[in-house]
């Protein structure tokens, strides 16, 4: 069974307020078969059962190599696999006072205590008052829709502490390789910030997960920063005008982890997508990488630094942030580490960054995807896959 770490304590022992086996703080009920039902409404516009690589989809971790990295068998969740990674990172580092190498030589316990951090911080951050929800499944696998109201029992806690105690009680049903990990991060996160109010984070109220059976932007956002913005640029945007137009929101502080996207790279000009710096310069330098359809985990192994030819330009909306971002000093170089969850590889791939010459000549074909989206956080730089072979 996981455990916390010691530095996240426990909750208090229940008290006779709570329902019989539950936590301070807590309680705990069967979901119901009308709010079941629209859950799956919000996730696909109908009330439809999950697709089986999302029902069938637990937080289980790799036996060998990369001891956090986590598995996932069938394409289609990968945006929540990655953000969750990406949280297992940052919580690693966090664990380690700030070692960025901690990930690469973390034990299984240490995995399993970040891992239970990760999810606990991320329903938490999805909170709109002082309540959130963990919703875990009582059976091995989860069951076909119109069965699974009263195998799923949700518990609402008041404190970030009693999360944790909520998904620690939990930790075996998210953990299992083919159960209902998954659907029950994203029944939590849609409970824990309200179906109204995930609707209304949108630019246009649009399901969650896309008829092609991966995330939306807006559920990608919502594991990152908490809110179902439609977005990846900073603050909000007007288009028309005043008292007539549309308000865009995007991303309204810098995050715990950050987000980069091929995209930024990829079409043509004026349509292509600018993630902002509040994105670029999350608060721990882990990132979800959005390459093509499918998603996954880079993160900078040291303190991390700007590779640009001109501090203005990198990263965008880089006004906004606190302070310039330190400059990589001639002949250093940034060491990243890269994981992606479905490949067969068990360890991270170690790549070194180097200040260019000249910015990247030619077109975005002439690189390798992961070196695209690595060029729009570091324009400068030439990447060093190590003698890996390069992932294309």
């Amino acid at each position: 069974r996981l455990r916390t770490m010691a530095s996240r304590p426990a909750s208090r022992p229940a008290s006779a307020a709570t329902r019989p086996g539950g936590r301070a703080g807590a309680r705990e009920t069967a979901l119901g078969q009308e709010l079941l039902l629209s859950l799956h409404k919000c996730l696909f516009g109908t009330e439809r059962d999950l697709p089986t690589q999302w029902a069938a989809q637990g937080f289980a971790f790799r036996e060998a190599g990369l001891l956090c990295g986590l598995t996932q068998h069938e394409g289609g969740p990968c945006g929540v696999l990655a953000a969750v990674q990406a949280f297992v990172i940052r919580q690693l580092i966090l664990d380690a006072d700030g070692d960025h190498s901690a990930p690469l030589t973390c034990t299984r316990e240490q995995a399993g205590a970040a891992l239970v951090s990760a999810l606990a911080t991320i329903i938490w951050n999805a909170r709109v008052g002082r309540l959130a929800s963990v919703v875990v499944c009582r059976r091995a696998e989860l069951p076909p829709l119109r069965e699974a109201a009263d195998e799923l029992l949700k518990t609402e806690c008041n404190s970030l502490d009693a999360v944790l105690a909520a998904v620690q009680s939990g930790a075996g049903a998210f953990i299992r390789p083919r159960g209902a990990g998954v659907a029950m991060l994203l029944y939590s996160l849609l409970l824990t910030r309200g179906l109204a109010m995930v609707q209304r984070d949108a630019d246009f109220p649009a399901p969650l997960i896309l008829p092609n059976g991966y995330c939306a932007q807006e559920l990608v956002n919502l594991l990152i920063v908490g809110r179902a913005h439609s977005n990846v640029f900073n603050g909000e945007k007007l288009i028309g005008e005043e008292g007539e137009g549309t308000r865009l929101r995007g991303i309204p502080r810098r995050t715990p982890v950050g987000f980069l996207t091929l995209f930024e790279r990829q079409g043509e000009p004026g349509s292509l997508v600018v993630v902002g710096g509040n994105l670029k310069r999350p608060l721990s330098p882990v990132f979800v990488v959005q390459s093509e359809s499918h998603y996954s985990c880079l993160w900078a192994t040291a303190e991390c630094r700007a590779l640009t030819f001109d501090a203005k330009v990198e990263p965008q909306n880089d006004d906004e942030l606190d302070e310039p971002e330190p400059e990589c000093a001639p002949g250093a170089s940034v060491e990243l580490c890269y994981f992606d969850q479905m490949a067969e590889r068990n360890d991270a791939v170690r790549l070194t960054l180097r200040r260019r010459a000249a910015p990247p000549a030619g077109p975005s074909t002439d690189y390798a995807p992961l070196e695209n989206v690595i060029f729009t956080r570091w324009p400068a730089a030439e990447v060093d896959w190590n003698g890996a072979e390069v992932i294309l």
